[in-house]
């Protein structure tokens, strides 16, 4: 938005007609009933009369001395005229909404509900932790993780920020790619002590394996290494849709689970699992931070993206 474009909404819109600076709540209620249609939903946003929204619209056009709403008992569209207020109005709303944001800049306390949704894996092994860091360092904040392989949409499930593996669903949310979920392979010592050899992908077929349900009908893992792939055929002994589950299940002792690698390391620090063809993985997933496009973003969303995007990206793999 150019400089001259936000002083023209600022200070009204002036005609040759006029001598007066028109009325920024007349002008707001006119973007409002433009943008959502209907002169009751106007009013149930600005939080008045749909009588009053009317007035509104009639002292505007009042002022500009031309019709800018064509009106009927079943819609509303806008006049030549109206179509070209409308930018103007639409600038103003977003400069009062900026100011809003850059009063809030200078406050030293960030505040105010977040809502996260993203797969049981990233929220048990990563973005859990990750948010009790950053409540810890915004105490005014109030964060809830909720846990979902179901595809939420942002913004009108009540979700503020999805983070997605493999994709993003919906082309007009905004994307910020995160890193890589790598899949590697893993199993508990005390399994990895009595289990035939294990030196090739293809001696899988002698192992039990712990296997994720996108495999079920397949019952294969599509490995790759720096140049060769394998589809390493397998004999499973559970399947699951959460890695949580594989995960605890190759601890005890049961199998060999294809885990994210911020899931497997994790147990491989505590002792509780160990790293098995390391120079095997399977095809890297990208993970996505999803949320809905703003022309202005509140400061906490700020704060929240720009502390994501850093802390989680260490946890993923890069592009090779």
């Amino acid at each position: 938005m150019g400089k001259d474009t936000l002083i023209r909404a600022i200070n009204g819109i002036h005609c040759s007609q006029m001598k007066t600076i028109l009325d920024p709540d007349s002008l707001l209620a006119f973007e409002s009933l433009s943008r959502l249609g209907s002169f009751t939903a106007a009013s149930q946003e600005r939080g008045c009369a749909k009588s009053h929204v009317s007035q509104l619209i009639r002292n505007l056009e009042k002022e500009l001395g031309t019709q800018l709403v064509l009106r009927s008992t079943r819609s509303m569209s806008l006049t030549e005229a109206g179509q070209k207020l409308l930018p103007h109005a639409v600038a103003l709303r977003e400069l009062l909404g900026q100011v809003r944001l850059d009063i809030e800049d200078t406050q030293q306390h960030i505040e105010g509900e977040l809502w996260i949704s993203t797969t049981p894996s990233l929220s048990q092994y990563a973005v859990g932790p990750l948010m009790a860091e950053l409540a810890r360092q915004h105490p005014g904040l109030r964060i809830r993780v909720d846990s979902n392989n179901r595809l939420i949409s942002p913004g009108a499930d009540g979700v503020d920020f999805c983070i997605r593996v493999g994709r993003v669903g919906d082309e007009r949310l905004v994307a910020k790619e995160l890193g890589f979920a790598q899949d590697r392979l893993y199993a508990a010592p005390a399994y990895l002590a009595d289990a035939p050899p294990l030196r090739h992908p293809t001696d899988l077929i002698h192992h039990a394996t712990l296997i994720n349900d996108d495999y079920q009908h397949s019952r294969q893992w599509h490995l790759f290494n720096d140049q060769d792939e394998v589809r390493a055929a397998l004999q499973p002994v559970l399947c699951s849709d959460t890695n949580p589950t594989l995960a605890v299940s190759a601890i005890n002792g049961h199998g060999i689970a294809l885990l994210p690698q911020f899931v497997g390391e994790t147990y491989c620090k505590l002792g509780l699992l160990r790293a098995v063809l390391n120079e095997w993985h399977a095809n890297p997933t990208p993970v996505y931070l999803v949320y809905p496009y703003r022309s202005s973003i509140p400061r906490k969303y700020r704060v929240f993206i720009d502390f994501i995007v850093n802390a989680l990206s260490q946890s993923l793999s890069k592009r090779d």
